[in-house]
């Protein structure tokens, strides 16, 4: 008979513990999945909104007291105070119905006296039930003097490419274009608008491709105007190697 092959012994490392299989982990519910925690956070989040609102919008400067009392910054004054309103909602969750309620609730001064006059001449329901557009459009016509709205316009009209400060003109652009949006609406004007301010050296070429979003015009721009930057830079260095220019230059 032959004897049994003796079992080789096992090194156990002193960290090592325990040779059972360790048990299969229990699935655990995330709280935040369960339905009930869900809404109970809905409420909250609908208690506590105003309060959020108001908290973020004085940290960011948003309120717009004072706007369009000194004539050229009601505008702007109005403008950026509407873009960051806009940036805390869409932060905070803030759901369509919402916004004006919301918005109301961050008016001080001059703009919660105006406010408190349109819910008295309108009823609270039908001003807090306004859309957000009715609502910032009431702000412009209160808030935004006719001549200030003039000096935007002409401002937009007259504003051109100096150099090649393309992402200086495109910046500029933008601003202009959120505080007179009647001037480049619809697509094609803002378009048009765009280009028509690019340089010369540019401006028949982006036209050219017929771009069809604003967009698609910006970035054939900016790349129209680095095939021409880096043409002139060639030709510079190439007739004028005593004093090259390096790139980029600007």
């Amino acid at each position: 008979m032959v004897p049994k092959r003796p079992r080789r012994p096992i090194n156990r490392s002193p960290m090592s513990g325990s040779f059972k299989t360790p048990k299969k982990a229990k699935k655990h519910t995330v709280v935040g999945e369960s339905p009930v925690f869900q809404q109970i956070i809905n409420q909250q989040l609908e208690t506590l909104m105003p309060e959020i609102v108001n908290h973020v919008s004085a940290q960011m400067g948003a309120h717009p007291e004072g706007a369009g009392v000194e004539g050229a910054g009601g505008a702007i004054a109005l403008t950026r105070w509407v873009e960051k309103m806009e940036s805390v909602m869409d932060i905070s969750g803030c759901t369509e119905g919402q916004k004006v309620k919301y918005a109301a609730s961050s008016l001080v001064n001059k703009a919660l006296t105006w406010w408190n006059t349109q819910i008295q001449a309108r009823g609270r329901v039908a001003a807090m039930g306004m859309t957000w557009e009715d609502f910032k459009a009431l702000m412009v016509e209160e808030f935004c003097p006719s001549n200030d709205m003039q000096k935007l316009e002409k401002e937009l009209w007259n504003h051109t490419m100096v150099g090649a400060n393309h992402a200086g003109y495109t910046d500029k652009f933008h601003e202009l274009a959120r505080m007179v949006p009647h001037l480049v609406t619809p697509e094609s004007k803002r378009i048009d608008r765009y280009i028509r301010g690019l340089v010369p050296q540019i401006r028949a070429m982006v036209r050219a491709t017929k771009p069809t979003t604003l967009l698609s015009a910006i970035h054939k721009a900016g790349a129209h105007l680095i095939d021409g930057l880096v043409s002139y830079l060639w030709t510079w260095n190439l007739y004028c190697p005593r004093w090259p220019i390096q790139w980029p230059f600007m």
